[in-house]
C-alpha cells in the first residue's frame, strides 16, 4: 500500500504533498483508537490541527524507521468508530473476518492463559448474530484435546461473571481454606 493516499478516510481533510513522512498521528475519537496519519515535518502541526477542529484527539509519534509512507497518507482501522461509519453491517468491535460463514460477528478471540501449559486452552470473544437489533454475547471457547465446548453468556451474565471471579480469586488468595458465602 506504499504510495496510496487516501484523503477520504476521514471525515477531514488533511494536509497532502506525497513527501517522505516522519510522523505517524494517532487518531483517536472518545476511547477508540481509529486511524493513523502519516505527514511530513512541515504538515505534522497542520494535521493535528485539523484533527483537534474535528472533535478528534491525535498524538504525534516518531516514524518508525523501517517504515515508508508518503505525507497524506491514513489507514482508518476498521474495528475503531470511523471505521464503522464505513462498514455499517459490522459492530466496531467485529473482526470482519468470515461473519457470513460462521452466521455471526466475532471480536478478536482473546487467549485465556498465564503463560504456561495448561491442560485445557480457553478463549473469550464478544459475539452476537447478523441480525442487527441483537444484543452481543460472550462467547467463551475450551478446547480440551480434539474436543472444543462453547458456553454463551449474556453481557449481565459476564459481569456477574467477573465480580463472582475476582470474589473467588481474593477468597483463594488472601484467605486460604475459608469458604465463599452463598
Amino acid at each position: 500500500m506504499d504510495g496510496e493516499v487516501e484523503p477520504h478516510a476521514l471525515p477531514i481533510a488533511l494536509p497532502i504533498c506525497g513527501s517522505a513522512a516522519s510522523t505517524r498521528i494517532e487518531v483517536y475519537s472518545a476511547d477508540s483508537l481509529d486511524a493513523n496519519a502519516y505527514t511530513c515535518d512541515v504538515h505534522t502541526d497542520d494535521a493535528l490541527a485539523e484533527i483537534g477542529r474535528a472533535g478528534l484527539q491525535g498524538h504525534p509519534v516518531p516514524l518508525a524507521p523501517d517504515i515508508t509512507r508518503p505525507c497524506g497518507h491514513v489507514h482508518v482501522y476498521p474495528t475503531g468508530q470511523l471505521g464503522d461509519r464505513h462498514d455499517p453491517g459490522h459492530p466496531p468491535w467485529c473482526d470482519r473476518a468470515g461473519c457470513t460463514t460462521r452466521g455471526q460477528h466475532r471480536s478478536v478471540q482473546l487467549p485465556i492463559s498465564v503463560g504456561q501449559p495448561e491442560a485445557a486452552i480457553a478463549y473469550l470473544a464478544l459475539t452476537r448474530c447478523l441480525a442487527p437489533a441483537l444484543e452481543p454475547a460472550l462467547t467463551l471457547t475450551v478446547v480440551d484435546g480434539d474436543t472444543g465446548t462453547e458456553v454463551v453468556l449474556s453481557l449481565g451474565q459476564g459481569r456477574v461473571l467477573s465480580y463472582r471471579v475476582r470474589r473467588l480469586l481474593d477468597l483463594a488468595t488472601r484467605h486460604p481454606g475459608r469458604r465463599p458465602r452463598r
